[in-house]
């Protein structure tokens, strides 16, 4: 249930992925949620798209270049505060992660179900890689 009537906010979530493996990251101590594990994550601007929210988010938290494929999924945060759109981004460059580090404290590149067992991870992100990402890939 929401806390506020405030207008629900879209927020994308960028798997990059590069081959078999996806970039997760641990956010930094002094972000919101310090030491969760997540996708690169961001709020979408007033008049963006979700795929120039994806390029933008990838290149401002991680300085990687990513090309969004397709929309895998929608799912909106337990407070309600934001509608989640997750998408699946090709690496076109470098795999050299340049983390901004006001909001990311470490970054790994894992098989999607290996990313799964992370210790802190948002129950959401967790289901989606536990339910929705195999069923997607045939996996």
């Amino acid at each position: 249930m929401r806390d506020t009537l405030q207008p629900v906010r879209h927020a994308v979530v960028v798997l990059v992925r590069d081959g078999d493996d996806m970039l997760f990251i641990e956010r930094a101590k002094t972000d919101s949620y310090p030491g969760y594990w997540s996708a690169v994550t961001g709020a979408m601007e007033p008049g963006e798209s979700q795929i120039q929210a994806c390029v933008r988010e990838a290149a401002e938290e991680v300085g990687l270049a990513v090309k969004p494929v397709r929309k895998l999924y929608e799912s909106i945060t337990r407070r309600a505060h934001f509608l989640l759109h997750w998408w699946e981004c090709e690496l076109v460059g470098p795999r050299n992660v340049t983390p901004q580090q006001s909001e990311v404290g470490a970054w790994q590149w894992l098989k999607p179900a290996d990313a799964a067992q992370l210790p802190l991870m948002f129950s959401d992100t967790r289901r989606f890689l536990r339910e929705v990402y195999p069923l997607l890939n045939g996996t």
